[in-house]
């Protein structure tokens, strides 16, 4: 019985570091203001093909940060907002065209969000 409730007592403790975040890196941070700055910049038409090309950029290096933990929704969320932000790029003046990169890019940041990001408070994030 007591091997028992010392085996409980270890798998919960794992359970618990396992879920628990860890603070990022400074260039991780650096990385998150930069694409939230472009994709600002972005949402209210300010030079449009220079910021989805430089949230093109942003992305390469977010996603090397994750390939190297080994996260598959990390780089395809990477990868999906990377063909949105060249998607931009191509959609010149089309509207529907902004509007389905724009989509693309949000539903790629929405994934890796959702998968790797631990709200900590109104302006810190943890990463897991």
């Amino acid at each position: 019985m007591k091997t028992l409730k010392v085996t409980f007592a270890g798998l919960f403790l794992a359970a618990a570091v396992a879920m628990a975040g860890e603070k990022p890196s400074a260039d991780h941070i650096k990385w998150m203001k930069d694409l939230a700055a472009q994709n600002g910049a972005i949402r209210k038409g300010v030079d449009v093909e220079k910021n989805a090309k430089d949230m093109q950029a942003t992305l390469k290096l977010v996603g090397a940060f994750w390939k190297t933990r080994n996260s598959e929704v990390a780089s395809k969320s990477c990868g999906q907002s990377y063909k949105g932000a060249a998607a931009l790029v191509e959609a010149g003046a089309d509207k529907d065209k902004q509007m389905a990169a724009m989509k693309m890019i949000g539903g790629g940041c929405k994934g890796c969000h959702d998968a790797h990001r631990v709200k900590i408070s109104d302006t810190e994030n943890e990463i897991k």
